[in-house]
């Protein structure tokens, strides 16, 4: 059921026509009204979706709105109008759960929609323009549109996640002119504090985990902690080498949960270096939570063999949708299998970098190189994902509206803690 509490009579014509008998038929006018109705439906288990504004009538403040629409149905999905969205409040909204932000003094339906269709994902949406409710069509705009995005990289056992993930990293950074956060949460292996030269105790992961304990601000403790590139000021590194013990006994989704909400408010992308096992928690929940994942694969029969159990795992088991994941083939070199052969193998999925072996990498972990020379297929990696380039000669033929996207999977999600 789409409950609309916007008094709006455009709006809730357009979502009748849209949805029809899907939705509630009065648009209620007043605060205490929703939560009023909230509370009857919170019984008899109707999956709500409501859409509001924070400046609706009533005589409550709009975080007291908000908290009591929460208490009063906790499963109701919330798509919220605003018309100013600081980073305190997207906080707020974050901690008491409402993801889909759309945020303009005017409001498009087809923001609306995507919302309300969006059920597998979390949309933060920035009305630039401030487009009013008609033709947005007839606007003609430029600029480059670049979705937030929570990327996972994952892949086969020594395959060389970690080395791709710095490589991704600084590309995106130095590409896109965008803040990234660099999270490694590989608890089998950790190596981002060796790949990308960094000082320090390269345990800021257990630092955090010990700060929130302690129950300082996530925030705070971000701030605090993240190594900033030495090259980029626009780069930043969450490293970790915490033991295998101290992960299995003390790590859990709860941590995961706070420490991947605050970067992705705080860095444009935020990319997450996993390990190989899928038998690790970490692993399912950060894959089920992340708008793309790179999979990464050697060229080699036994990397393909074992990469294609873990996609199928994936996929099939976990739920993830293919259209999610892209394949990055690393250290290709003579005696490598034919691109050709690897595509049939992995039918289905595309291919957006193909990476040549390295042969000083070993000089390069221990120091003894400086520098190495291996590129990404950065111009296939942006397409997927989903970065417009408009230019100014084009402009007149771009009829699209600007929206900054906060794309995420659903992070409400039940978490299965069962075995795999």
């Amino acid at each position: 059921m789409i409950v609309l509490a916007i008094d709006n009579e455009y709006i809730k014509q357009k979502i009748d026509e849209i949805y029809i008998n899907e939705v509630y038929p009065h648009d209620i006018s007043y605060m205490e009204g929703v939560i009023e109705y909230l509370s009857k439906q919170r019984e008899t288990n109707m999956s709500i979706i409501l859409i509001t504004k924070d400046s609706l009538n009533g005589n409550l403040a709009k975080e007291l709105y908000i908290k009591q629409i929460r208490l009063a149905n906790d499963n109701v999905k919330i798509i919220l109008l605003t018309e100013y969205l600081d980073e305190q409040y997207k906080e707020f909204l974050f901690a008491n759960q409402i993801f889909n932000v759309i945020e303009g003094k005017e409001i498009e339906i087809t923001d609306i929609v995507e919302s309300i269709n969006s059920n597998d994902k979390v949309i933060y949406k920035n009305n630039i323009n401030n487009l009013p409710n008609a033709k947005t069509e007839d606007k003609k705009i430029e600029a480059t549109v670049v979705p937030k995005q929570f990327i996972s990289i994952y892949g086969t056992s020594g395959s060389g996640k970690s080395y791709i993930s710095g490589l991704l990293s600084k590309s995106l950074c130095n590409k896109l002119k965008i803040k990234v956060a660099m999270l490694d949460m590989d608890i089998q292996n950790p190596c981002i504090d060796i790949y990308n030269n960094l000082n320090g105790s390269g345990n800021i992961l257990s630092q955090m985990i010990e700060d929130i304990d302690n129950k300082r601000d996530i925030n705070d403790i971000v701030n605090k902690y993240m190594y900033k590139d030495k090259n980029n000021k626009k780069l930043w590194y969450m490293t970790n080498n915490s033991s295998i013990f101290e992960c299995q006994n003390k790590l859990n989704t709860d941590y995961y949960k706070k420490i991947y909400f605050s970067t992705i408010n705080k860095y444009d992308y935020v990319i997450v270096d996993l390990p190989s096992s899928p038998f690790i928690d970490v692993v399912r929940y950060t894959l089920n939570i992340s708008s793309t994942i790179f999979f990464v694969i050697n060229p080699n029969y036994i990397s393909l063999r074992q990469g294609i159990k873990y996609l199928e795992l994936m996929t099939k088991l976990w739920g993830i949708s293919r259209n999610n994941i892209f394949i990055i083939i690393n250290k290709k070199q003579k005696n490598s299998l034919d691109i050709s052969q690897i595509t049939n193998l992995l039918e289905g999925y595309k291919i957006v970098s193909i990476v040549d072996f390295e042969f000083n990498i070993e000089g390069y972990i221990n120091g003894a190189v400086s520098n190495i020379n291996s590129k990404l297929n950065e111009k296939e990696i942006i397409k997927s994902l989903g970065v417009n380039y408009l230019n100014n000669r084009d402009k007149n033929n771009i009829k699209k509206k600007i929206i900054s996207m906060f794309i995420t999977k659903e992070v409400k999600m039940r978490y299965d803690n069962k075995s795999i």
